[in-house]
């Protein structure tokens, strides 16, 4: 399967939102059409990440989903993980290029500059935010899906859009023409995250 397809439906996962235990979550998002799963955990340290990135790993493989992890190539690389992604503050694109070849590499894009790096180092991108997000307080400027188009468009590699993404705008981001949707707080806040992942699965299906 390309790599644009693995990343259709990409979970950015907050635990401390999830009102289950992670295992049954991820079973249940991903049984509904999650096709990546990023941990992201900004707050935890490093060994608390790496105890959840053995159990998202697991679960991933039996699925065959990807498993990514957000900053820390050391964790992506120690829990086995397919792939790291890292924006403008989160570490040396070029350098993790040079040095970890097997993994993937994603890259956040907020503009062409942004546009640039990604296309030099990246396996692919995630463009946002789209709208306003709670749960990445430092965000950069709001792009909307006229904004992730543009640098969707100045991409020669696969991005998902991300910010805010939800059932009630999913369809309205895909206009921005990206290979897939990247969502956080709609999915893990979810009490029926089976059901929440089919609906926008169905509906990325649908666009495309």
């Amino acid at each position: 399967m390309e790599l644009s397809e693995k990343l259709k439906l990409y979970l950015v996962l907050e635990t401390e939102y999830l009102q289950m235990s992670l295992s049954e979550f991820l079973e249940n998002v991903i049984k509904g059409g999650v096709t990546a799963v990023q941990l992201r955990n900004k707050s935890q340290n490093l060994d608390e990440k790496l105890k959840y990135a053995y159990v998202i790993r697991e679960i991933t493989a039996k699925h065959n989903a990807l498993f990514i992890v957000n900053d820390s190539i050391d964790i992506a690389v120690k829990s086995c993980a397919d792939g790291v992604h890292i924006g403008i503050n989160d570490g040396d694109a070029a350098l993790i290029r040079q040095n970890y070849k097997n993994i993937i590499t994603g890259y956040s894009c907020n503009n062409m500059e942004d546009a640039d790096t990604a296309n030099k180092y990246a396996d692919y991108a995630g463009i946002g935010p789209y709208t306003k997000t709670y749960t990445k307080k430092d965000h950069r400027h709001i792009l909307g899906a006229e904004g992730i188009c543009k640098i969707n468009n100045a991409l020669n590699i696969p991005a998902v859009a991300i910010g805010g993404i939800n059932i009630n705008n999913a369809l309205d981001v895909l206009k921005a023409g990206t290979k897939g949707l990247a969502v956080s707080s709609f999915l893990c806040k979810s009490k029926s995250p089976y059901d929440d992942a089919k609906r926008l699965l169905d509906i990325i299906n649908e666009r495309v």
